[in-house]
Order: C-alpha cells, then sequence, then structure tokens
C-alpha cells in the first residue's frame, strides 16, 4: 500500500506533467521529475524537480495525524542569450503562472490533500554567462491520515 505523502507527490508530478500550450497552457514544460540523490540532468528545460521539505506532523484529532509538507519546486529554464523576445524573468513569470494555475485546479491533489498553499518564491541564477536560471517554489500541502497507517487519507 502507498502512503498518502507518496500519492501526493506523484498526484503532483501527474498534475504537473501536464503543462502545455497543448493543454491551454503559456508554456510547455519539457519534463517534471523527483528529487534525484545523484542529482537531475539539465538536459530538457524548463524542468521542475519536486523536492518534498521537513514535514511537520501532529496528532490531532484523534485519531489522526494533520500533516504540514512543504514541497519546493526547483523549475529550471535555459534561456538563450540571442532570444531577446523576452527576459528571462518574463519567462520565469509565465511559467509560474502556470503551475500556479494548474496546482490551483485541484488543490487537493485528487482528494490526497485537504488544501495545497502557495507559500513563497524565489528566483535564481547560475554563473554569470550561462544560460541557466529559474524559480524555487515552496507550496505546503496539508493533509491528514490515520494516526496507525500512513496508507490511510482522512
Amino acid at each position: 500500500m502507498t502512503t498518502v505523502r507518496e500519492n501526493i507527490v506523484a498526484q503532483l508530478k501527474s498534475m504537473l506533467s501536464g503543462i502545455s500550450v497543448a493543454n491551454g497552457y503559456n508554456n510547455d514544460i519539457a519534463t517534471v521529475e523527483r528529487w534525484q540523490q545523484r542529482g537531475n540532468s539539465l538536459n530538457n528545460t524548463p524542468l521542475i524537480v519536486i523536492v518534498p521539505g521537513e514535514e511537520i506532523k501532529t496528532p490531532d484529532p484523534n485519531p489522526f495525524y494533520t500533516c504540514h509538507l512543504p514541497i519546493a519546486l526547483d523549475v529550471w529554464i535555459c534561456h538563450d542569450e540571442a532570444d531577446l523576445s523576452q527576459s528571462t524573468d518574463q519567462i520565469i513569470n509565465s511559467i509560474l503562472g502556470d503551475i500556479e494555475r494548474c496546482i490551483m485546479t485541484d488543490p487537493s491533489l485528487a482528494g490526497y490533500a485537504l488544501d495545497a498553499i502557495f507559500k513563497s518564491n524565489t528566483q535564481f541564477q547560475g554563473a554569470p554567462g550561462q544560460p541557466y536560471a529559474g524559480i524555487v517554489i515552496i507550496l505546503e500541502v496539508l493533509y491528514q491520515h490515520r494516526l496507525m497507517d500512513s496508507t490511510l487519507a482522512v
């Protein structure tokens, strides 16, 4: 049996993988990956890497745990210096809008979560002269599971 936490992360990956112009968004996300200890490849961008953070669990209301799971969405783009049609931050802002829109279409993440809340975002850049830049989006997922069985959602 799969834990509620795993179902949440898998559902996020599935939802974000659907961001494409063909599906009515402004951008095509090339790759959505789960975090890998060995590192994630930047070969296909825009890339979203899903990185769960430090989860806080409260044993309340009995017989459930209430869980606050922060998830970082590390979004990487490769902005070619020859492309002067948009600034780097315009591209990042457009992708951020698509991600927010995608998740807000179902903040319950297929019923596994009580809510998904965007907490913050911070743009980043690679070394000067490198084409990579992006944004780290912090999403907090609120969910519950049974005290004695983390595979059973409330």
